[in-house]
């Protein structure tokens, strides 16, 4: 063999003994081949799981350590296998996922395809529970780093599908797993709703939970009398969309304002305190009739603000 520049023998072999040894390697690391309905464990602390095979694709969401995926297609040349998982498709690195037995495929909650779930054991899911905060995050693994896939609102029910894992219950979402905090779900029926009632003739704002009057307080109204005029308290079924609780501007009141809770999005209506000066001390007009919003006492806003939540039905009526 000759070298034009100057190069020997053992040069050449020592370039095919090193084009061998990457060769090996990358054959070894080709992940094994699998089939549709296979499935397979995460075996990474949190595997990304992309809208497409490459890491330059955007993320979807996170399978934690241990969860489990069904293999749709799979693998690319570069290792990624599309996979099922939460009820969505996208693809995983099949370098952190061990494959399970051939065939298989969701065969219920505890046992796909041969392989136990560890995060469940027979006997213990299938119960319905409610969920009684506000919003509770649905996650994808027990823990709180975990990715939101998405939220249950306060009084939803959901399924339970096993036994909890550090504080957190496996639940059923939209056909795939997922997981929420234990303490914000209650097992003995719907909580009563708490809503809202707003009665213009008396000016009168009370609290309810289900059938039951809670608390009533009055308040100023709008100086607009018509039913749906844009500087009316508007008559109509609302619900709560957005809340501030600290000292605040409006520009509408020229004044400031603390424990805003806004329902009427199309003419921007909601609870708050009566007009306050910079200092939080009530105005001395600052009780008087609004552009439409319901003024309250101070400590009477501070109980609606702490009584609503985002979701909370508001009723207002004659």
């Amino acid at each position: 063999m000759v070298f034009r520049n100057g190069g020997a023998p053992w040069r050449a072999r020592l370039a095919w003994l090193v084009f061998a040894v990457a060769l090996s390697v990358t054959v070894a690391a080709v992940p094994a081949p699998a089939h549709a309905g296979q499935g397979a464990t995460v075996t990474a602390g949190a595997l990304n799981l992309r809208a497409e095979p490459g890491t330059w694709s955007w993320v979807i969401t996170q399978v934690g350590y241990g969860e489990w995926v069904e293999i749709v297609s799979g693998p690319t040349e570069e290792g990624w296998y599309e996979v099922h998982y939460a009820g969505v498709d996208g693809w995983v690195y099949g370098g952190y996922l061990t494959l399970d037995g051939a065939g298989g495929g969701w065969d219920g909650w505890g046992s796909r395809g041969g392989w136990t779930d560890p995060w469940t054991s027979a006997g213990t899911g299938g119960y319905t529970a409610w969920v009684t905060a506000s919003s509770l995050n649905v996650r994808a693994w027990a823990g709180f780093e975990a990715t939101v896939l998405g939220t249950v609102w306060q009084g939803n029910p959901v399924v339970v599908t096993g036994d909890a894992v550090d504080g957190y219950l496996p639940i059923d979402y939209f056909g795939g797993r997922g997981w929420v905090w234990s303490a914000y779900l209650g097992f003995d029926g719907a909580p009563a709703e708490r809503w809202i009632d707003i009665d213009r003739s008396s000016q009168t704002v009370t609290l309810y939970e289900g059938g039951t009057p809670v608390a009533s307080y009055w308040g100023a109204m709008g100086f607009d009398p018509s039913a749906d005029g844009f500087f009316a308290t508007a008559n109509g079924t609302f619900y709560v969309y957005a809340k501030h609780e600290g000292l605040a501007w409006t520009a509408w009141g020229q004044a400031f304002i603390t424990d805003w809770v806004a329902f009427d999005p199309a003419r921007s209506n909601g609870f708050h305190s009566f007009s306050l000066d910079w200092l939080g001390n009530v105005l001395p007009w600052g009780d008087g009739p609004s552009g439409g919003c319901v003024a309250l006492a101070p400590w009477a806003a501070d109980h609606v603000y702490a009584f609503a939540d985002l979701g909370t039905r508001v009723e207002v009526h004659w």
